[in-house]
């Protein structure tokens, strides 16, 4: 586990990034039926990382708004949605329009994005579940916000653990905000979760090995 990067085959990659775009499509539509208008979620990359190169997609200056949810079934873990601060204040203006001056929007900021994480993790939590056969339940969503040097120690996060890393794209209309969903796992569920894919894949694929 020296090189977590190395973790996922292409296979088990292309295979998770499938699944997440599906919950990430789901939670698309119901935000969309939210709001009135169509959002467009994607999920362009899927990886496993260690958890100090979560850091780098985050400036040093800004503060990270974090939706938190523990995750427990086939395996268990944290399930985390991230927005660097000055993008959920964006994503909140774009979800709740122009009706709202900043100062009310920044009060209704943590609960928005309490209630925007909890959809898109119940969503992409849901469509793994269902490809794998498994249950999954999620406690209720925790907000935190944390400069970038904090982060790690919010979750209690060794830098070196290995998290599996989900890039995020959100557009609205003219806007394009980028988000990052982290599933943080122990040991022993990230074995779990190696022998879930290969059997999944090995049901979808019978010739890979």
């Amino acid at each position: 586990m020296n090189n977590p990067t190395l973790l996922l085959s292409e296979l088990e990659e292309d295979l998770l990034k499938e699944l997440f775009n599906i919950g990430i499509g789901k939670a698309a539509a119901t935000l969309s039926r939210m709001i009135g208008q169509e959002i467009l979620l994607s999920v362009p990359d899927v990886t496993f990382q260690r958890s100090e190169l979560l850091l780098t997609n985050f400036s040093e200056k800004n503060s990270i708004a974090s939706i938190s949810q523990s995750l427990k079934g086939k395996f268990s873990g944290e399930a985390v949605l991230l927005f660097p601060e000055n993008s959920s204040l964006e994503v909140v203006k774009l979800l709740l329009g122009s009706r709202y001056s900043d100062e009310m929007l920044a009060d209704l900021k943590q609960e928005a994005l309490v209630e925007i994480g909890n959809i898109v993790l119940n969503a992409c939590v849901g469509a793994v579940a269902q490809a794998m056969n498994g249950d999954f339940t999620l406690d209720i969503p925790n907000y935190n916000l944390a400069s970038s040097s904090e982060i790690l120690n919010t979750y209690n996060i060794n830098p070196n653990d290995p998290i599996l890393l989900i890039n995020i794209d959100l557009r609205l209309h003219e806007s394009n905000v980028k988000g990052y969903l982290a599933f943080i796992f122990g040991p022993m569920s990230i074995n779990s979760l190696h022998e879930t894919l290969k059997q999944l894949i090995a049901t979808l694929h019978p010739t890979s090995k």
